[in-house]
């Protein structure tokens, strides 16, 4: 089953970036055994430097309501929350996209071995 994240990421090997503060985020489809680049999906800041507001959170979780999961270096409790309402888990991370890439891939065979191969 195929799912999509977003990236906090401003050079495309790691992530690199607030929440608040991302003005792109990297779109990728996970599948059972690869992982596509899809685009680099522009968005308004939800913060104003000091703190997000309501109608910025609405506008990036509009701008990423397709995907699963936001990958970030650093998110708020507020900004999590407001996500997790909206159907996204965030995860705040300081990982290479090859290691997040690595870890879903290997949690994607888990999954099937355990759904399929297993009695």
């Amino acid at each position: 089953m195929a799912y999509r994240i977003a990236i906090a990421s401003s050079n495309g090997e790691s992530v690199d970036q607030h929440f608040g503060q991302a003005e792109n985020f990297l779109i990728y489809e996970i599948t059972d055994n690869d992982i596509n680049f899809i685009e680099d999906r522009e968005v308004e800041a939800a913060s104003n430097g000091k703190e997000h507001s309501d109608i910025g959170l609405s506008r990036v979780a509009d701008t990423l309501q397709d995907c699963k999961a936001v990958f970030v270096f650093k998110i708020g409790m507020k900004a999590s929350r407001y996500l997790y309402q909206r159907g996204l888990k965030s995860f705040d991370v300081d990982y290479s996209l090859h290691h997040i890439f690595n870890i879903l891939l290997r949690n994607q065979k888990k999954k099937f071995i355990k759904n399929y191969l297993s009695n």
